[in-house]
Formats: C-alpha cells, sequence, structure tokens
C-alpha cells in the first residue's frame, strides 16, 4: 500500500507538467487536437517499446466476459487532456487547476460510494466526507489569488459552460482511473492496460483530427524554434495514467484521487515557483503552504478515519 501510495503522489506531480508542456505545444502548433494527438502517440509508443521489453504474460481466464466500458479509459484521457489545455488557454492556470480538482474529487468519492464501474464500494462516512471537503478547502486555499490569464477571454454565458465543464473533466478522470485500474486487474498488468488506454485515445484523436482537419502552424514553428521536450508530454502522460492504474485497485478510487491530488498540488507550487518551462514565475507563500498541508490532513481524514 505504501508503494501504491508513492507511485499515485509522483503520478499526479507530473501532471502539472505535462499540462504546461501540452498547453504550450498546442500554441505553437496551432491546435488543441493535433497536441492532444502528437502526446498521445509518443506515450503509446513508449508503452509500446516497455511492453517489448517487459512482456508480461497474457491472461489466462481470457477477456469474454468482460464489461465492454474497461475498453473506454482512453476516451476518458482525451477528454481530460484536451480540455485542460482549453480550460489552460481560457480560464486562466488558477482555474485549471482548481475545477477539475473539484470534479476528480467528487467523482471518486461518487465512485467509491456507490461501488460503480466495480470498484469495491466504501460507504460515505462523517470522517470521509469531512476529509473530502478539507481535500477541496486546502486546494481551494494553494489557488486562490493568482490572477487569471486574460487574452480577450471568453463571454460570461461560454465562461459558465467551461467552468461546468472543466468540473465534469475532473470526474471523467476519476472515471478513467476507475477504469484503467479495472483493466489493469483483468489484463494482470498495469503496463498493459495503460497501453491499452494511450492507444484507444490516439485513435480516437485520428478519427477527430481526420473530421476536423486542422491546420498545422508551421509558420509559427518555424519562426519558434520549439524546444525538443515539447513532445515530451506524451511520455509523461504515460507514467501518470501508469501511476494510476497501479494506485486504484490497491487504495481506491477516492483515497487514488486524493494523493495524485497532493502531489498535483505539490508540483504545481514548485513550477510557479521556479518559472519551470516557461511559465510565470509565483513565488511560493506561506498560504500556498498551509494549503498544501491541509490537503494532507484531508487525505489522512479520508484514509485513516474513513
Amino acid at each position: 500500500m505504501l508503494i501504491a501510495v508513492v507511485v499515485a503522489g509522483l503520478a499526479g506531480a507530473l501532471l502539472p507538467v505535462q499540462t504546461v508542456i501540452n498547453t504550450r505545444l498546442a500554441r505553437t502548433i496551432g491546435s488543441t487536437f493535433l497536441a492532444s494527438l502528437v502526446s498521445f502517440s509518443v506515450g503509446t509508443l513508449a508503452l509500446g517499446l516497455a511492453l517489448i521489453a517487459v512482456r508480461p504474460a497474457l491472461p489466462a481466464a481470457g477477456l469474454g466476459g468482460s464489461p465492454w466500458w474497461i475498453w473506454t479509459g482512453g476516451l476518458c484521457g482525451v477528454a481530460f487532456l484536451t480540455f485542460n489545455m482549453v480550460l489552460m488557454r481560457n480560464l486562466g492556470a488558477s482555474v485549471t487547476v482548481i475545477l477539475p480538482i473539484v470534479g476528480q474529487v467528487l467523482g471518486g468519492l461518487v465512485i467509491d460510494t456507490f461501488g460503480l464501474m466495480d470498484a469495491g464500494r466504501h460507504p460515505l462516512t462523517t470522517a470521509r466526507a469531512i476529509g473530502i471537503v478539507i481535500v477541496l478547502a486546502g486546494a481551494l486555499l494553494v489557488n486562490l489569488g493568482r490572477p487569471p490569464q486574460r487574452d480577450g477571454g471568453p463571454s460570461p454565458r461560454a465562461r459558465g459552460l467551461l467552468m461546468a465543464l472543466g468540473v465534469l473533466a475532473g470526474a471523467v478522470s476519476s472515471a478513467q482511473t476507475t477504469i484503467n485500474g479495472r483493466l489493469g486487474v483483468v489484463l494482470d498488468s498495469a503496463l498493459s492496460a495503460s497501453f491499452v488506454s494511450f492507444a484507444v485515445g490516439t485513435v480516437c484523436l485520428v478519427v477527430i483530427t481526420a473530421i476536423t482537419r486542422p491546420r498545422l502552424d508551421r509558420g509559427a514553428i518555424r519562426s519558434q524554434q520549439p524546444p525538443w521536450w515539447l513532445i515530451s508530454g506524451g511520455f509523461i502522460g504515460a507514467l501518470f495514467v501508469l501511476g494510476n492504474t497501479i494506485g486504484a485497485p490497491v487504495l481506491g478510487t477516492s483515497l487514488t484521487v486524493s494523493v495524485v491530488l497532493l502531489g498535483q498540488i505539490i508540483s504545481s507550487l514548485c513550477v510557479d515557483h521556479f518559472g519551470a518551462l516557461g511559465t510565470a514565475r509565483r513565488p511560493v507563500t506561506a498560504r500556498k503552504l498551509v494549503g498544501a498541508a491541509v490537503v494532507l490532513a484531508g487525505v489522512a481524514c479520508v484514509r485513516l478515519l474513513g
């Protein structure tokens, strides 16, 4: 269990880095869908090479009796990744962190409470409910006060829709964690499950780009001379999905999401403080550190008292 907690925390720490890289890639090439396709393709390639190296054994029981939805984790990943970039571009970094966090925590709570998608059922106790509230309060404390990025901005109606979909995207991420965790059990390999998830997402994005036919901004690419690491978001995303797939069957969805959230907040504080990967530098304040500690207290409440 300790290993699962560490892996889930490290997976969460990768998410802000991936979002920054993919958002910058989308801005460089002029298309969110193309950036998502590049990210998923790189992740699929990396996981495929890992499969070739590890050669996990095929499941002995077969897949005939498995539910259809265990193959949909990649679709959830596409929705979460793509919409995170849209949020970052239109609503700014603060909202991009807060809204999916709310969705992830609430989604994990609903999945565990009702035992959805074959997840183990964990009744909602007072301690778990208090822990979830503490986690959300800590997340808000960390992120309140960051000025939104303004570049014309969406209309009030569009902004409200984006905010609602941001919460939904976070809930979809919780569903992906559960689905991939279940697939990992069926395949008896978290690595195989992660590869299937990325492969399904890649196929989905190929279809989307074939339909929408986004234009590649070659002029911007030549003028900006983007660094090589802009294509590394897919590799980081593969590690993120793998970490969630390992953690979910051991820890349950709500605890996995909470630990991932803690890693996400610590990582985002570091990215902001050092201005990593070309982001605006925002020094860490005492309020943000207190917020991270509050999140940790909420995670402990969910696990130890729930």
